[in-house]
């Protein structure tokens, strides 16, 4: 009986990948906030893992009815690796980065129908990073984006069957942009062309970091129904913010290597209408715009949104040591169309991104070897949310297939360690490197194909106390 509810398990979790979407990417989201749920692929909403995770996979789950406190810490690590290969043949990789996301809850029992908690996660985040010698790294070369959550929640067993909960987010966002700036599209490139400079595209000559930072506020809601001693259904709603924030673009000049001969210091006198010192060089031209022109350190303000999440899904208990599970997670990136930029100096700048809203899929096997061992494995699927026209440096989406082993062992009676280990496989997609306005331009911007995979390490410990 056991062997036949396994294969009944494995079949239903199939099923769900056969009628899920062609696996992609999903914006800049991150989901893997508890090796516990890492291991069930994240889904799980009907039925949270025990420990204080559920704060953000479902806030209706931190009532369990039993023991008091629980403290549940730990964090994933997140490697991606990948290259760019233009249509010409020529392929950089992606500096190799190991990024930790950290994840942090605390629960309180009281009694046995009410529990209150906090926890602190990462739902948004993203760093792309590529040498500052990459073709695109005039769009960007380093990018960073962090919203870290800290939610006060609070929930309650209504009746029996019945759980809801509700927190408050607290959000830091912040932001960091590194890129260079190109000599070839300035204002001065017609003049240096008109007198015979040997400019081409592509030639750096400042290098430019925008940071900024915001605070802002939402809310989280969930809810469980036992609808039998089986089957339980769950939801959970995370609204979405625009996180307004302000911070600063600072400018460090690159050298070009660029001369000028004494004709060429006459005739650009004349076309710029001032006086080029004879001996010039394009660099020394260039200097006053780090010093008292448009390329200061100032000012600069800009708003993100950070889209709303809807999840629903159902668990099964197939026996009593084997459970499937699978969840629907809707998310809404058509909040997310432009990035606007205002310099205090330099003005406006706006970054399209028209973003659309996409449904991933999520299902899981969790099973109990024994009273102190459990293992667990699943896979995820998720829509790209970027246009084809906007798969950039920044952000190299394509299509995705994620699977996932984990399983968890209790040490003590109150303390538990769990692992697990995602395999993100990324199909290849073309994207491009330059600047694109969808607004004015029609032309296909893409001129070479993205590649992206990584394995994720999760472990995280539980103390109930």
């Amino acid at each position: 009986m056991r062997q036949k509810a396994v294969v009944i398990a494995a079949a239903v979790v199939a099923a769900i990948g056969l009628v899920a979407p062609r696996a992609q990417a999903q914006g800049f989201s991150v989901y893997e906030h508890d090796a516990c749920a890492m291991g069930r692929s994240g889904a799980g909403v009907a039925a949270p893992c025990t420990g204080g995770s559920a704060i953000f996979f479902n806030p209706a789950g931190i009532v369990t009815g039993t023991g008091a406190w629980n403290l549940t810490f730990g964090a994933t690590l997140i490697p991606p690796r990948g290259g760019f290969t233009a249509d010409g043949g020529a392929t950089t990789d992606m500096t190799k980065d190991n990024n930790v996301v950290p994840h942090l809850y605390l629960t309180r029992q009281v009694g046995t129908r009410m529990a209150v908690g906090v926890g602190m996660f990462v739902p948004y985040g993203l760093t792309t990073e590529w040498p500052n010698t990459f073709a695109g790294r005039f769009l960007a070369y380093k990018t960073t984006l962090h919203a870290i959550y800290v939610q006060p929640t609070v929930a309650f067993k209504v009746t029996p069957r019945l759980q809801v909960g509700a927190g408050i987010d607290f959000i830091r966002t912040s932001v960091e942009l590194h890129q260079r700036q190109d000599l070839y599209s300035t204002a001065i490139a017609p003049a240096l062309l008109g007198v015979g400079v040997p400019l081409t595209a592509g030639t750096d000559f400042a290098d430019a970091r925008i940071h900024g930072t915001a605070n802002s506020t939402g809310a989280h809601f969930g809810i469980i129904w036992r609808a039998t001693d089986k089957l339980s259904l769950g939801a959970r709603y995370m609204t979405g913010v625009t996180a307004k924030g302000k911070g600063f673009a600072g400018f460090t000049q690159v050298a070009t290597g660029l001369t000028l001969t004494p004709h060429q210091d006459t005739l650009l006198s004349g076309l710029l209408g001032r006086t080029v010192p004879v001996g010039a060089t394009v660099d020394m031209l260039m200097a006053s715009q780090f010093t008292t022109g448009a390329l200061q350190t100032q000012a600069v303000t800009a708003a993100i949104a950070l889209p709303a999440q809807f999840v629903a899904g159902f668990a099964y208990q197939l026996t009593p040591s084997l459970q499937v599970m699978a969840d629907a997670e809707l998310t809404q990136w058509s909040k997310y169309k432009t990035l606007p930029l205002q310099f205090s100096l330099i003005g406006a700048d706006t970054m399209y991104e028209s973003y659309k809203n996409t449904v991933g899929w999520r299902a899981a096997l969790e099973y109990a070897l024994s009273p102190k061992a459990t293992l667990r494995g699943g896979f995820l699927t998720h829509p790209s949310a970027a246009p084809d026209w906007n798969v950039t440096p920044l952000l190299p989406e394509a299509g995705r297939f994620e699977a996932i082993v984990g399983g968890g062992y209790k040490l003590t009676h109150g303390i538990t360690v769990n692992g697990a280990l995602q395999y993100i496989h990324q199909s290849d997609r073309r994207g491009r490197i330059v600047d694109y306005n969808p607004n004015t331009q029609t032309n296909d911007p893409n001129s070479g194909t993205y590649k992206m995979h990584a394995i994720l390490v999760g472990l995280g410990f539980s103390f109930a106390f």
